[in-house]
């Protein structure tokens, strides 16, 4: 059994921390069973920056702290010390911020992608990544103009051309790893149609890499999988982490 992670999976981990990481490890470890296609790669790389972006503007709004003054609470010694820390917060905040844009404009400073890049060097050295050729993007086209799921938006083919790569190369069940309505709303569809093209089966759809390991019968430790599922209960509250970001 094959596991197909959508790449937006990929960055919810821009809300994760270093232990909800070790699950790229298990991926690492594990690449023989993920599918993995030029497309994907192309979508991460494209799409990182603007992630990110989002990250930091979210960071800017939730730890702005405003200013305040009072004539009368300056003979205050402990109002004082406020005044002091809140300078000492403000050039903390530049000092974080200073570092985001680091990671922005240095992909080597990520670990997110560091982590993403030594997964794509596994497949890669393994002749695992799939990629698209003349044939993979006619048919992505013709998928488009049917309306046939899964469909980006109208601008790109980025699903459709994934879809296919999928339905062209892959000869056994597989498990999408998925959290948006590319997959939601379309699964009953996309069963008919991988069985149709590859005569194998959707076995489910999971938001779990974890849970998706499992299936393919990989074990993993209970550590990891508590783990991600804090982190998946924390993103949700973040509705655009939910969203499908158009890659």
């Amino acid at each position: 059994m094959k596991i197909l992670i959508d790449t937006n999976i990929f960055f919810d981990f821009y809300r994760s921390n270093n232990q909800t990481l070790n699950i790229f490890n298990e991926l690492i470890n594990h690449s023989d069973k993920i599918i993995i296609t030029d497309q994907i790669i192309q979508e991460f790389d494209r799409s990182r920056e603007s992630v990110i972006k989002k990250v930091k503007d979210n960071f800017q709004k939730e730890s702005k702290l405003e200013s305040f003054s009072s004539s009368y609470l300056q003979n205050l010694a402990e109002f004082n010390e406020l005044i002091d820390i809140q300078k000492a917060y403000k050039l903390k905040l530049k000092e974080v911020n200073a570092k985001i844009e680091e990671i922005l404009n240095d992909s080597t400073k990520d670990p997110i992608a560091t982590f993403f890049k030594e997964f794509v060097n596994e497949s890669m050295a393994n002749n695992r990544v799939l990629f698209t050729t003349d044939e993979i993007l006619r048919k992505a086209n013709e998928r488009k103009l049917k309306g046939n799921p899964p469909v980006s938006d109208k601008y790109s083919i980025g699903d459709e051309i994934n879809w296919e790569i999928v339905i062209s190369n892959i000869k056994e069940d597989i498990i999408i790893v998925g959290r948006d309505n590319t997959f939601n709303n379309n699964m009953t569809f996309l069963k008919k149609d991988f069985h149709k093209n590859t005569g194998h089966f959707i076995i489910g759809l999971t938001e779990s890499i974890t849970k998706a390991l499992q299936k393919a019968g990989i074990e993993t430790s209970p550590e990891l999988i508590e783990e991600e599922n804090k982190f998946i209960e924390e993103i949700k509250h973040f509705n655009e982490f939910w969203k499908h970001v158009t890659l």
